[in-house]
């Protein structure tokens, strides 16, 4: 009898553990772009590198586009992830096309896959940028 409570207390407590949400390990990692589009991304190893920076718990993202530095919001349900609006502050630099085909991308994702340390934005089924923790 002893036993079978500390199983029914057991079974009640694990069915009522709240799940995480798929996104709560990317916070205080730093996402660098690797690959846009199928073509490897060039990197510096330096401040200008195209990374995102997620903060889970309010949904909220910065970053570096490749030139200018970047911040907005995004929403997940399940493997699905949109992106809102990207702020930007739009000084001009060599990398601007770059750094404008990086964000019309981020904006059309709708579905996400993280393998290990790289985390695959997708459009459908198609993987449109892949980020590696750095």
């Amino acid at each position: 009898m002893k036993y079978l409570s500390i199983l029914l207390l057991f079974v009640a407590s694990a069915s009522c553990t709240p799940k995480l949400s798929p996104d709560s390990n990317w916070t205080g990692r730093r996402w660098v772009l690797t690959e846009m589009k199928g073509v490897p991304v060039q990197l510096s190893g330096g401040r200008r590198d195209a990374y995102l920076n997620f903060d889970a718990g309010e949904k909220k993202f910065t970053g570096n586009g490749g030139c200018n530095q970047v911040s907005g919001n995004y929403s997940l349900d399940k493997k699905n992830i949109r992106f809102g609006e990207v702020i930007s502050i739009q000084m001009s630099c060599p990398d601007i096309e770059f750094e404008n085909t990086f964000l019309s991308t981020l904006s059309s994702i709708d579905h996400f896959e993280q393998r290990g340390n790289d985390l695959l934005l997708k459009k459908k089924k198609d993987v449109l940028l892949r980020f590696t923790v750095r």
